[in-house]
């Protein structure tokens, strides 16, 4: 386990995008993408935002991550899930560039959320994916096509809020704290390290072996991020 920048980040990490409109539409994306697909692996979990959601569904997910803040704040919503859905829903402890013994394999989707921009290998996590799927199962892969602009996308989501009426109090507060420790995350080079540019990223899952594209764009962030969907 890890103790870093993540630390401080994990709470207003889940109270913020999960308030995020264009984190929303990229987790409707990843529940698109992995409806009728039962073992799930979110591999570098975090607090779970992806996981729950799967869950809630139905999916059986195996989750892991390597910080303890945010492991802890999964960990808090698996212990308040219903007992039916914590029989579906795995946390362990775990590192995306060498998956955890207690993953089992012949998934039929491996998400990886936001994940490789914090990875100085990114090949060898995406080939742990591949090894994890079973023919024909799905590699899910979303990131910062570049340095994220921090501005442009807090000023678009407050504006969002604002037309919604959500912009209130306590939303003021969780957005400047977690503001500043985005913009100390998003410029210090040792703790973001690899983007993709979304055709790029898809010629590099083909090269590992995946066969077909199911999605590929770059709306999401306002722009900012990558969606690629891969079949093996």
């Amino acid at each position: 386990m890890v103790d870093n920048i993540w630390s401080e980040f994990a709470w207003s990490y889940d109270a913020i995008c999960s308030q995020l409109n264009c984190y929303r539409r990229m987790v409707a994306k990843i529940l698109r993408d992995t409806k009728g697909r039962r073992y799930v692996i979110d591999a570098g979990c975090g607090t779970g935002l992806v996981s729950q959601p799967l869950v809630e569904r139905g999916h059986t997910v195996v989750g892991f991550d390597n910080n303890v803040a945010m492991l802890g704040l999964a960990l808090r919503k698996h212990a308040q899930a219903p007992e039916e859905a914590r029989r579906r829903w795995k946390i362990l402890e775990g590192d995306v560039r060498s998956f955890p013994q207690g993953v089992p394999g012949e998934a039929d989707a491996v998400v990886l959320n936001n994940v490789l921009f914090y990875v100085r290998e990114p090949g060898a996590v995406l080939c742990e994916g591949f090894e994890r799927l079973k023919p024909g199962g799905v590699l899910i892969v979303t990131g910062p096509r570049k340095r994220p602009d921090l501005q442009k996308v807090m000023m678009s989501s407050i504006e969002e809020w604002k037309a919604e009426g959500r912009w209130d109090e306590a939303l003021k507060s969780a957005t400047t704290y977690h503001a500043d420790v985005t913009r100390r995350l998003v410029s210090d080079p040792n703790e973001m390290v690899t983007f993709f540019e979304t055709e790029a990223l898809v010629d590099t899952l083909r090269g590992l072996g995946f066969s077909r594209v199911v999605a590929a764009d770059s709306d999401d962030y306002y722009g900012e991020n990558y969606y690629v969907c891969v079949a093996r």
